[in-house]
């Protein structure tokens, strides 16, 4: 038989989330290991073994991998990654540390700001200049980059970042210090900004041209351990060579391993993209358009905001400090997991996270080692899930231990019980996420009243209600397999190749032929990569976008276009004035308007699977629906009045089916995550799979 089975994994901070789809019975099998930090591979076959066991299959079976991971992120985070040089031009040694003028913290005098990737002894120059024109000005001079790379060979570097000014104009010079520098350091990575971003402002495409060359030994040993797991036929799945492993990449699409090893960069912040794509693909089958994603995991929660069943894409991010100059999907991280820790500060108030358990040694009721309380501690406390419930499916609680690490470190030093010490946590908690949610909406013009809101992760469903009931949002849409939304997504995304090309000029200047050759270069580009990736023409998609601001302005605008629309160069203004008003509120339609460049991006669309309908039911679950009762705490939405328990009916997920109605206080618990529903609360099953809640004030 064809291979038949679709696998995907997500490695997160604590857990390894995999996810197995037979494209014949259109049947879902999931799994929830721990992810191994010393080696994350280890976790991913494991998981991926484990989802591919419970549908009776073998890595024979296998037609196609998706995976996204961490790994970038956490090297950036932690400081680990490749030991890196910068080559730059004479004069601007000092450009990374010396930034943007940008002062974040204007008024914070005990702020130290972060080390860069690269020290100064490890930034060299070299004599050249290029002119924004690409008018070579100085030609290279070849001794000065023969000069740093012996020092950079003394130094025993395992990666080099170039960067010459206005090299998106000509990058003659970049490509020939690459080529020297390649022949002078065998087995070191190089990477030249004009591969990475060809666009302007040389601080962010040097930023990030350091960035990818200091990831790139750490993400091609990570993936080449992965692929030699994944065809091992003893300890890993057996795949053979031929199938295709497909990397998350930041913006929400695929890119090829080969690819992922090369510009390892659009990696970063990918974890969470996956759960992003997944949650507009799930809404749009239950009906929902504008939506606010909350990924909760171990360690952070991830925010999104998606209008219309299209995430924001924006080309402008930051990692640690570190600027990003690529697409990505806009999401809003901040450290409250179920792993995050509390702790009481110096005046005396309770605080959660953003430090936290992580994987090891993990909350205290996972029996590992951790002693500190955390969010997830928390919740088993108050009884959001059951001491005898084998968290992922095989990890079983530590009540005990729990209680007694909120007392010790919460509940005495602040005089409360356990139960309101623990509430306390989660009160705090969903504070932070409130205000992460606001960054995303209220702040950018969106009334999150407008949208449903939709956990996930395997903390996610938990704090739904009472974080939508803090932002006053009327409804929550908690998706099938919440637990590992992220590695769905990497099933159901489509291929993606982003190309740019920095050009500044007048639009009243510009003709329209001129800027159909440069949009038409760019096509170019990405129909060839797509080809190169297999994809059929029936399948490649082109989306164009220009660049616009007007004159005088620093940042730009993108403004999506359709060149086979008749009349749409001349339409363009107006729709940037849109643009700029709906952006910002205001707009002059007598101001000059100015071209800063073009944007073609090449979309490879997969046949994405048909995920399996619901059996309809009645109003009322059946009876094999329900596990039991159980106490569970429920905090209350007034501040200072105090919680109370109620005897909440525990529902097996798995069994309900399209059609039935749960009131709260209730609990809805399955192998990936739990959801919790609050009094009052009403929830409808979706024949989708996903829960509808209609949220009590």
């Amino acid at each position: 038989m064809a291979p038949r089975i679709r696998v995907a994994s997500d490695v997160g901070g604590t857990f390894t989330d995999s996810i197995a789809y037979d494209e014949e019975t259109r049947r879902i099998t999931v799994s929830k290991v721990s992810t191994t930090p010393v080696n994350r591979a280890m976790g991913t076959v494991e998981g991926l073994g484990k989802a591919l066991g419970l549908q009776g299959a073998t890595g024979a079976d296998v037609a196609y991998i998706g995976h996204g991971m961490t790994t970038a992120t956490n090297a950036v985070i932690q400081r680990n990654g490749a030991k890196t040089a910068f080559l730059t031009n004479h004069g601007f040694r000092d450009l990374l540390e010396i930034g943007r003028q940008n002062r974040p913290t204007l008024f914070d005098l005990t702020k130290v700001k972060p080390e860069p990737l690269v020290p100064r002894d490890l930034c060299f120059t070299a004599r050249g200049r290029i002119l924004p024109t690409g008018e070579v000005l100085e030609p290279l001079d070849e001794a000065d980059v023969q000069a740093a790379g012996e020092a950079m060979k003394a130094a025993g570097i395992e990666a080099v970042a170039i960067l010459f000014l206005h090299s998106y104009a000509n990058p003659a010079h970049e490509l020939r210090a690459r080529d020297l520098l390649a022949g002078m350091l065998p087995g070191v990575a190089i990477s030249a900004s004009i591969e990475v971003n060809a666009e302007f402002r040389e601080y962010e495409r040097g930023s990030t041209a350091v960035l990818n060359a200091y990831l790139r030994p750490v993400m091609d040993r990570y993936l080449s351990s992965l692929s030699g797991m994944l065809q091992d036929a003893e300890e890993g799945l057996g795949l053979s060579a031929e199938k295709p492993v497909m990397v998350m990449d930041a913006a929400g699409g695929l890119m090829s391993l080969e690819s992922a090893r090369l510009k390892p960069v659009h990696t970063v912040l990918s974890g969470p993209a996956g759960g992003v794509v997944a949650s507009a693909h799930v809404a749009a089958l239950a009906g929902i358009a504008d939506i606010i994603t909350m990924d909760i995991g171990g360690t952070s929660t991830d925010i999104s905001l998606i209008r219309a069943g299209r995430p924001e894409i924006t080309r402008s991010a930051s990692l640690e400090t570190v600027p990003i100059r690529l697409p990505v999907i806009d999401i809003n991280a901040i450290g409250a997991g179920g792993g995050s820790i509390a702790w009481i500060d110096d005046g005396g108030a309770l605080r959660a996270g953003p430090m936290s358990a992580e994987a090891v040694p993990g909350p205290v009721c996972y029996r590992r080692g951790g002693t500190l309380p955390t969010v997830t501690d928390a919740n088993l406390v108050l009884g959001r899930f059951s001491p005898q419930s084998r968290l992922g499916g095989t990890m079983t609680l530590d009540l005990d231990g729990a209680r007694k690490s909120i007392e010790d470190h919460i509940a005495k030093p602040l005089g409360l019980d356990v139960y309101e010490a623990a509430a306390g946590i989660l009160r705090v908690a969903h504070a932070n996420i409130v205000r992460g949610i606001r960054v995303v909406s209220v702040e950018r013009g969106y009334d999150p009243r407008d949208f449903a809101l939709v956990p996930f992760g395997g903390a996610g469903p938990m704090h739904g209600s009472p974080v939508a009931r803090d932002l006053r949002m009327p409804r929550v849409m908690v998706p099938p397999t919440p637990g590992i939304l992220c590695a769905l997504g990497q099933l159901i995304s489509d291929l993606r190749h982003d190309f740019v090309e920095t050009h500044i000029a007048a639009h009243a200047q510009m003709s329209e032929a001129e800027a159909s050759a440069r949009i038409a270069r760019l096509t170019s580009r990405a129909d060839a990569h797509l080809a190169h990736d297999g994809v059929p023409p029936v399948r490649r998609e082109m989306e164009v976008r220009i660049d616009m601001r007007y004159q005088g302005q620093s940042f730009e605008l993108p403004v999506a276009i359709d060149p086979a629309i008749p009349g749409w160069w001349g339409d363009l203004p107006a729709r940037f004035h849109a643009a700029h008003r709906a952006r910002f509120g205001h707009a002059d339609e007598a101001a000059p308007i100015e071209i800063a460049g073009f944007g073609v991006t090449g979309i490879g669309r997969i046949e994405t699977p048909v995920l399996p309908e619901l059996e309809a039911g009645e109003a009322a679950p059946d009876a094999g629906a329900i596990i039991g009762e159980r106490a569970v705490y429920y905090e209350p939405g007034d501040t200072g009045a105090r919680g109370a328990f109620h005897t909440a009916t525990v529902y097996d997920r798995d069994l309900l089916k399209a059609g039935n109605i749960i009131a709260g206080p209730a609990i809805v618990e399955e192998v990936s995550s739990t959801t919790v529903l609050y009094p009052g609360d009403r929830m409808t099953v979706d024949k989708s799979g996903s829960l509808i809640v209609e949220v009590a004030e």
